[in-house]
């Protein structure tokens, strides 16, 4: 259908306005509750959802489980508890825009362990794309300060951050390495369900997550069910129908949007992102580009000659 190709690229936009939001709610989230029960909250209604919508459609298998039920239980745990909880804990002492520029550098340290785990090539155009990441990181949590960096004065929250983003990243290559036989919808709600179940007995032993969610009030829990439903699920759909009718690599570039709109709603709300903040996210979206090839593919090869 001719529709379909509009449609796909509008959904996602749409999933990288859902995640980029994720740190704006995340932040409002984090202001009113403890961090453990409303990853526990968020990741316990995702997993619900997902369950529900593909498995009435019969596209959970059992024997994908069966067989690769460890690599499941790695892929969450760093994937979802590991990297939600750096997302939360890092939003105590850090701002949203800060939080969605870092996390926007996880392709490039998914090529970094790409090249140290599966061999994968650096070309000239991945390196000056890894170290246009690099700076871009360096301006949005130095703030134009580079001594800032060298005193270790970088925020906790910044740091929090990056460890979660190269989380995720260790995820999406051991995706890749660990998982066999597998559609993405099946290794997405089953390493979720692994990563909720390992955030419960944390929840149980550094919070009480019952009290807490008791006492929240009904605009968290609306922020909580908007990140889990939005956040996760609408967007996870999106993005896979974008993959399959338009590519992954097309659809890979839009993911360097997240970043801006977490500081349009930054903005709207009343903070606007400052001058390294701009600067930061301008290299790490050149950065992205860089290391994807997008710029190689609009260069013309040379003939052969002779």
């Amino acid at each position: 259908m001719k529709t379909s190709l509009p449609l796909a690229y509008l959904g996602v936009i749409v999933a990288t306005f859902f995640w980029g939001t994720n740190f704006n709610a995340g932040a409002y989230i984090i202001a009113h509750q403890l961090p453990i029960t409303a990853s526990i909250e968020r990741f316990s209604l995702a997993t619900l959802a997902l369950f529900v919508f593909f498995g009435l459609r019969g596209q959970l298998r059992l024997s994908t489980l069966k067989s690769n039920w460890l690599a499941y239980l790695g892929l969450g745990v760093l994937g979802f508890t590991i990297f939600n909880l750096c997302t939360f804990f890092g939003l105590q002492s850090t701002t949203p825009v800060n939080g969605a520029l870092i996390l926007a550098t996880t392709p490039l340290w998914t090529l970094v362990f790409g090249v140290i785990w599966e061999n994968e090539k650096l070309n000239g155009s991945r390196i000056a794309g890894l170290l246009a990441g690099f700076i871009g990181v360096v301006l949005v949590i130095t703030k134009g300060h580079i001594q800032t960096l060298l005193r270790l004065e970088v925020s906790p929250g910044d740091g929090i951050i990056l460890l979660g983003s190269l989380a995720w990243a260790l995820n999406m290559v051991g995706t890749r390495r660990m998982v066999r036989n597998a559609t993405a919808i099946e290794t997405t709600s089953y390493s979720m369900l692994f990563g909720t179940l390992a955030l419960l007995p944390l929840g149980l032993i550094f919070e009480n997550p019952l009290q807490n969610l008791a006492s929240a009030s009904l605009s968290v829990h609306a922020a909580v069910v908007y990140l889990a439903l939005c956040g996760s699920l609408l967007a996870y759909l999106l993005w896979f129908n974008g993959l399959e009718k338009i590519g992954s690599v097309r659809t890979a570039i839009f993911f360097n949007l997240s970043p801006v709109f977490t500081m349009l709603v930054a903005t709207i709300t009343g903070t606007a992102p400052n001058v390294w903040q701009l600067t930061g996210a301008a290299w790490v979206i050149l950065g992205v580009l860089l290391a994807s090839g997008v710029f190689m593919r609009f260069i013309p090869r040379r003939s052969a000659i002779g």
